[in-house]
């Protein structure tokens, strides 16, 4: 009986010792809600940079967080909120619940061990370097959510399981911070940090590795080429128009015709990958531009609109192919593609000295964009961005290097 009186009575000279002021017990209540909420952020980020790895091999479209064109994984991949210094989101958000785990892990087992006093930091200081790692959490949960569905129009599934997590690790830090007004850190507070943050990062650079595909072999390339469908000979995909951009050798072998909308996020992506590998294969790709606008305005084999700008920006590069100005024109546009507005639209044209409504009326410019239309009809194009590779349709985007074991495979490389 003794023993256990003089037990509970080193324990509690422990407790005392630790912080007179500080509940213990809720401290660790509190640290295991940030355990909880870090390990379902976790898994979030995980599953997350495999649809990133999904999304980046041009097969995003079989990923279970696309159900519709709001809830939609691949339009939040590829709009320019996705990536972080040129990494995905999701791996610098795996990496800090990483850290955040062992943080926690690592500072409920020294609040509940007999260890020496002189072993110890000041609980004030486990507290606030707890929160420093909160707080990219904490700015994210107010920041994405905002972007996400105010900005891109779109809902990741995914996504929103990591701003419950990010939820549960603010309130979590808000409490503890509320603690630790009782106690007074000893300044500290950056030494208990490295060890997460270094496990963090060992998490970061395998994860980043595994999000960026391998490139398809030439035989499988070839394989993939021949199961898509052969697009039909009597249609001229590749007729010289001067109201068509092409790019590339006129005489190369390979010719990619590239149905695109100006407001389409996965076509942005395309673009740029076309254009990375025109300049790899400047004499053996040629590329011609297509129009096909999800917008029911000018496109009326679609039953609901998608992009309520698609055929105003189809019509303004039209005209500024004539003029002369479309690369030019177009790499502003989609540059500005996650906010654009109207307004926005006509300051850019006048820039180029192109004139919404003059294109609007422009008999050839009409006709041209109904004859893109119909061409991708003929072809069996039904969305964007579609290729048609050698005579061969491929849909969705296709990444650099899937474009360019395509382009080997075709030339027998």
């Amino acid at each position: 009986m003794k023993s256990k009186k003089q037990q509970a009575a080193r324990s509690h000279g422990r407790t005392a010792r630790l912080e007179p002021s500080l509940d213990v017990g809720a401290l660790l209540r509190s640290y295991r809600w940030i355990r909880r909420s870090a390990a379902l952020g976790l898994l979030s980020a995980l599953y997350l940079t495999w649809h990133y790895k999904l999304f980046l091999s041009g097969a995003g479209d079989q990923a279970l967080c696309n159900v519709s064109a709001f809830v939609n994984c691949d339009r939040v991949a590829a709009s320019s909120w996705s990536r972080l210094f040129g990494l995905p989101l999701a791996v610098w958000g795996a990496g800090g619940y990483a850290a955040l785990i062992a943080h926690a892990t690592w500072v409920m087992r020294r609040l509940t061990s007999a260890q020496p006093e002189r072993w110890r930091r000041a609980p004030a200081d486990d507290i606030l370097s707890t929160a420093l790692l909160i707080l990219p959490f904490a700015i994210g949960v107010v920041v994405l959510p905002v972007v996400s569905l105010v900005r891109l129009r779109a809902l990741c599934l995914g996504c929103a399981v990591s701003w419950i997590a990010d939820l549960g690790l603010l309130i979590s830090g808000i409490r503890l911070l509320q603690q630790a007004r009782a106690v007074r850190p000893t300044g500290a507070i950056w030494r208990p940090l490295w060890p997460s943050v270094a496990l963090g990062a060992l998490v970061i650079v395998p994860l980043n590795w595994y999000a960026r595909p391998a490139p398809p072999t030439p035989t499988e390339s070839r394989r993939a080429l021949e199961r898509t469908p052969a697009v039909s000979e009597a249609t001229d995909l590749t007729a010289r128009d001067a109201l068509s951009p092409v790019f590339g050798s006129p005489s190369a072998p390979i010719t990619i015709v590239y149905f695109t909308d100006l407001q389409c996020p996965y076509c942005k992506l395309q673009t740029e990958a076309l254009r990375e590998l025109l300049a790899r294969r400047p004499r053996q790709v040629r590329v011609i531009y297509r129009h096909y606008p999800l917008d029911r305005s000018c496109n009326l084999r679609l039953t609901q609109t998608a992009h309520p700008f698609a055929c105003l920006l189809a019509r303004l590069a039209i005209d500024a192919q004539r003029r002369g100005v479309f690369e030019a024109w177009s790499h502003e546009i989609w540059r500005a593609q996650e906010s654009l507005t109207r307004e926005r639209i006509q300051q850019i044209a006048q820039r180029y000295g192109l004139d919404p409504e003059r294109a609007e009326r422009d008999a050839a410019i009409q006709r041209r964009l109904a004859q893109d239309i119909l061409l991708a009809e003929r072809s069996g194009v039904d969305s964007t961005p579609t290729l048609i590779i050698n005579g061969r349709l491929i849909r969705g985007y296709q990444p650099l290097d899937r474009l360019d074991a395509f382009v080997s495979a075709l030339l027998g490389q």
